[in-house]
């Protein structure tokens, strides 16, 4: 009757999709607790896939605020090597 979300503040109900926030003043969380009182387990949330490489890639470049910076004190040489570290960690294709 209702799945849980991944990572969220909210459940799903399946019979009409749903989403229910995790709110006491919520009238549908409060049925929904009631109904996981009653010893009913929602359906688990479903595992997201893992990272791409340029989800990854893009958290673990620096910011643009210091790319400046390093383009800057360290010249074209020192701006490649910083972002090769990050393509030579996350390659293409993984």
């Amino acid at each position: 009757m209702y799945k849980l979300n991944y990572k969220s503040t909210s459940i799903n109900r399946l019979a009409d999709n749903a989403s229910i926030p995790n709110d006491l003043a919520n009238t549908d969380y409060i049925e929904y607790l009631a109904w996981v009182e009653e010893g009913n387990t929602p359906t688990p949330a479903d595992i997201p896939p893992p990272p791409t490489y340029q989800e990854l890639r893009a958290v673990a470049y620096p910011s643009i605020p210091d790319q400046l910076d390093l383009l800057y004190h360290g010249g074209l040489v020192g701006w490649k090597e910083a972002i090769d570290v990050v393509k030579t960690k996350y390659p293409k294709g993984t």
